[in-house]
Order: structure tokens, then sequence, then C-alpha cells
């Protein structure tokens, strides 16, 4: 009775949040073990928004008059947009680094006989990745509001902002583990996958990241329509530098396409990881290289 009982607390959602910890402690240990590669990837997170940073600063004061709606300031609308999406980039990424290390290194195969395994190896790694980046850029944000001359809106509700937050990282998980299952299912074991290296583009060209989406052809802006990542800039740079609350036409707009960009994107992963494990094991097995 004793062995059944301990057997199902290691397989119900406590048992798998312990493993979702491991895996996290395991990433976390394997930087701060090597100083050096703990200091890079910091250097690295933060390397992006200093270079945006003083690139906003050159054109701020003739390109603020086109980010009017977010409070006029394109300092800020570029800042912000850069640092929401060095998140959403290691939410995008984590995946897949996560599962290619794992079977270069042979432990794909150890992971799948415990009783959580590959999934909360992923999640675990993920949720550690996903909280380095928030962390450098919570940082890079604090340090530019406090001697950068970076401005907000005041009277910002922290609500609708971690909404958006959380909203944003999902959708972007999820779109970062339908990227991993082609590690499988299109045997694609080096360099990155196809869906989310694609994603990254069309980021950069259709979302608003850098240029306000009102300049840009009609055809990208409909691009830019299915992207989560352009609610995600949208509304969290109407939270924080127009003052705009969750009634807003605009907030209300970018949290409902990313709650169901969010629940696509999650259950598509999800599906295709599935679809993608089951290959894997009917050739072979998941350490084999087809």
């Amino acid at each position: 009775m004793a062995l059944a009982a301990a057997e199902r607390q290691r397989g119900g959602a406590a048992g798998f949040l312990r493993a979702c910890a491991a895996g996290a402690w395991l990433e976390y240990r394997t930087l701060r073990y090597y100083p050096s590669n703990l200091a890079l990837a910091a250097f690295q997170e933060l390397t992006t928004v200093g270079v945006w940073y003083f690139v906003g600063r050159f054109l701020d004061a003739s390109a603020s008059a086109a980010v009017r709606q977010y409070g006029g300031n394109y300092l800020a609308y570029v800042v912000v947009g850069v640092l929401l999406n060095q998140v959403g980039l290691a939410a995008l990424s984590g995946p897949f680094t996560t599962l290619s290390e794992a079977f270069w290194d042979k432990r794909l195969e150890a992971y799948r006989l415990a009783t959580h395994g590959i999934w909360a190896n992923l999640a675990g790694r993920l949720a550690w990745q996903v909280l380095f980046s928030t962390a450098m850029q919570l940082a890079a944000f604090g340090v530019l509001l406090a001697v950068g001359g970076l401005r907000v809106a005041g009277g910002v509700q922290p609500g609708p902002v971690a909404l958006t937050y959380l909203l944003f990282v999902a959708a972007n998980a999820g779109l970062g583990i339908a990227g991993a299952s082609l590690f499988f299912l299109l045997e694609v074991k080096s360099g990155q996958d196809p869906l989310t290296w694609a994603y990254r583009y069309l980021v950069q060209l259709a979302s608003g990241l850098y240029v306000p989406l009102a300049l840009l052809p009609g055809w990208l802006r409909a691009v830019g329509g299915v992207l989560p990542q352009t609610y995600g800039f949208t509304t969290m740079r109407a939270l924080l530098l127009a003052g705009a609350g969750p009634g807003d036409p605009l907030v209300r707009a970018g949290l409902v396409g990313l709650a169901v960009a969010a629940a696509l994107t999650l259950a598509a992963g999800v599906l295709l990881m599935r679809a993608a494990l089951r290959r894997a094991e009917r050739q072979g097995g998941l350490g084999v290289v087809v």
C-alpha cells in the first residue's frame, strides 16, 4: 500500500512539478558551474536591448510622431518591444535546445523511462530559461528607467501587465514546442528548426517590433495580424507607455488575440510533440539517429 501511494504521488501533479523543478535546477547549475557561461549568457541577453536603446535615442526626435498612440516616445516604444521580444525568444528557442542537448548527450532514453521524463525536462528547463531572460530584461528596464531617460506612463496597472506577459510567454512556448517536434518529425537534428527560424524573421518584419504597424504595407500588416508578438507588443506598449487599462479597446483586442494564440499554439505544440515522440519510438527509439 505504501509503495502504491508513493508511486501515485510521484505520478501526480505534485510529482510533475517536482520533476520540472529538478529540470530547472539542472539548467541553473549548468550555468552556475561555469561562471563564464553565466556571465556570457547575461551579456548576450542584454546586448540586444543596449543596441536598440542607442538606436532609439538616435531616432527619438524624428520618429516619435509615428508612435503618438503609445505616448509619442520612440525610444520607449522600441525598448519595450525589444525587452519583451527577448523573453519571447527564450520561450521560442528553449524547447528545441533542450531536446537537442538531451539527444546528443544520450539522455533522452533515460528521460523516457522516468515517470514524467521528457515533458518535465522540457517544461522545467523552459521555465528556467524564461525566468532567466525575464530577470535580465527587468534589470535592464530598471537601469534604463533610472539613468537611461526611459519614461513610462503613470498609474500603470500591474494585473493587465502580468496577464499580457504570461499569455505572451505561453504563446511563444507553444510555438517553441511545435518547432522542437520537428527534431523528430523532419529529422532536424542540428542547427535550428525551420518553424521558429521563420517566425523570428516574420516578427522582425511584420510585428511592429521596430517600426509602427501603421507604416508597414498592407500585406505585411496582414501577416502581422496572425503573430502572437504583434498582440504582445501592442498590448504591453499601450499598458506601459500610454497608461491604458483593461477597458481600452487596444488592450482588450490584444489580450483576446494573445489568449487565442496561446491556446492554439500550446495545443498544436503538445499534439505535434506527442506525434514526434511516437514517430521516434517507431523508428527504433528516441536516441537513434535516422
